[in-house]
């Protein structure tokens, strides 16, 4: 049997189709090499970030670890006292650490009948709240405003009265409040604003009460002001109307 001759036409096909497969390896080898080598890339990139979180989580921990060392150490150092005991003391009921009146406590191992006898020879007096609350409950005014602000130590300001003006609870006793601690010359002022809105009263709120009664003062007069405005123009336009009736021969109500 004789061997198949190619022609040289089928040889240079066959050579072109080898040369094809070659060409198509060579890529596939070059592609496998790139993804390989991104793959490495990926893998070195993931180790180094994996590493600086553990550094990271490390560091934590040693902070971590460093305070509670630093908790614990304070915690057996034998600090000083920032109050050391006066060998040489003086009881002072200027500062409001003497009992109350009338009251049974002990004060630093003195009962109250040492206390008033110690303070007696010394020369001191009670102190400022108890003075100012004596004052509160000897003054004649007192027993005019409300039973809230008669339990208290001292006698209000006008500010603190103010303040109630935000609670609806406490608003009427505000009103009399703010009433007995001004002139009556603003009394006609602060109840017709408190009966239109009593937070318009916030807007004469001062630290003091003399600025208060002054703000009172002129917010009062500003507000008479308002008042005649609004009746001129209330009578003008009541004068208007009437003119445009008696030019329409609209009789006028008898």
């Amino acid at each position: 049997m004789k061997q198949h001759q190619l022609t040289p036409e089928q040889k240079s096909k066959i050579e072109k189709q080898k040369e094809r497969r070659r060409r198509e390896r060579r890529q596939r080898e070059d592609e496998y090499c790139r993804r390989i080598e991104r793959l490495r890339r990926q893998i070195a990139e993931a180790r180094k970030r994996r590493q600086r979180m553990l550094l990271l989580f490390l560091l934590a921990v040693l902070a971590m670890q460093e305070s509670i060392l630093a908790a614990f150490q304070r915690s057996f150092i034998n600090w000083p006292d920032p109050h050391p005991e006066l060998k040489d003391w003086t009881p002072d009921p200027s500062n409001d650490f003497a009992p109350a009146p009338s009251s049974d406590d002990y004060c630093d191992g003195y009962s109250r009948e040492q206390w008033t006898q110690m303070a007696a020879e010394r020369g001191l007096k009670l102190g400022r709240k108890a003075e100012l609350k004596a004052q509160w409950e000897a003054d004649p005014e007192r027993e005019n405003f409300p039973w809230r602000y008669q339990e208290w130590g001292y006698k209000p300001f006008l500010a603190e009265v103010m303040n109630d003006l935000t609670d609806q609870r406490y608003q009427p006793d505000a009103l009399t409040g703010l009433k007995l601690l001004s002139p009556a010359e603003v009394h006609r002022y602060l109840d017709e604003v408190y009966s239109i809105n009593p937070l318009d009263l916030l807007h004469c709120r001062a630290e003091l009460s003399a600025d208060t009664v002054r703000n009172f003062q002129s917010h009062a007069a500003g507000w008479d002001e308002y008042k005649r405005r609004q009746a001129e123009e209330s009578k003008r336009g009541k004068e208007l109307s009437r003119k445009n009736d008696d030019d329409k021969g609209v009789p006028r109500p008898k």
